[in-house]
């Protein structure tokens, strides 16, 4: 079976790292991981932190509900991709999730979106387990 696609358009931290040489060192003189802490800390304000916290727990929740029927993807929405997405699906305001490429949901209630990707997971498990009618079985071919 095929994961059904859930993607999260949201503002994320960003974290820059120096080359392997640097950090290497770094975490031997034991800065690396105090740099990397500030980093975090002051990625973004307290609000986005906050709601990309909860974003988080949701997505944890998300894979330990469906297991591997569902792949999760979260995409910068200060990232080119994440402009494009925004672009593509109408979306102004964050967090979004979009399931499937389809259907998406806006704000800060992604729980709203549970009801449609428990949809899309039953659909792909109906489909895997019909029968192949392209023709002769897969195995078959050669």
């Amino acid at each position: 079976m095929r994961p059904v696609q859930v993607e999260v358009v949201t503002y994320t931290p960003t974290f820059f790292f120096h080359c392997q040489h640097c950090e290497l060192t770094f975490q031997e003189m034991g800065v690396g991981a105090a740099v990397h802490r500030e980093q975090a800390r002051e990625a973004l304000p307290e609000d986005l932190r906050q709601e990309f916290q909860a974003l988080s727990l949701w997505a944890h929740d998300l894979v330990e509900q469906f297991g591997r029927s569902v792949r999760v993807r979260v995409v910068d929405a200060a990232s080119i991709e994440g402009f494009w997405k925004s672009l593509r699906h109408g979306i102004r305001r964050y967090p979004a999730v979009i399931i499937e490429g389809k259907d998406k949901f806006v704000g800060p209630d992604l729980h709203l979106a549970i009801p449609t990707i428990e949809h899309h997971v039953e659909r792909a498990e109906l489909q895997a387990e019909r029968p192949w009618k392209g023709g002769a079985w897969p195995e078959q071919t050669g």
